[in-house]
């Protein structure tokens, strides 16, 4: 482990020191809380999420009046935020029959 001397230096200097870096250090925290990180939101527009989820638009459109997947409407664009997309996303449990009839 490196050593390290300090020759000629005061108590109060050590103690202004030590403030100063106390005191860039909060205002720096306090200016983060203050100001949150701006949150960016993905926006897809209607021909994007039916290509990303590869169906149809007409499909599109019957799985959001169904309430399937939630759709945001800006002006007159209706939009789909990716969270909305994931969240829509169900998984499918599948399991191994073996033996016996199946369905």
């Amino acid at each position: 482990m490196a050593k390290i001397e300090i020759n000629n230096f005061n108590i109060a200097d050590l103690e202004q020191a030590i403030k100063n870096v106390l005191l860039e250090t909060v205002a720096l925290e306090i200016k983060k809380q203050l100001r949150p990180e701006k949150v960016h939101i993905s926006l897809l527009s209607r021909e994007a999420t039916a290509e990303m989820l590869c169906i149809s638009l007409p499909t599109l459109n019957q799985w959001t009046k169904s309430g399937i997947i939630n759709a945001h409407r800006i002006g007159g664009r209706v939009l789909y935020k990716s969270e909305d997309i994931s969240n829509a996303l169900n998984q499918v449990r599948t399991e191994l029959k073996r033996g016996g009839e199946s369905c």
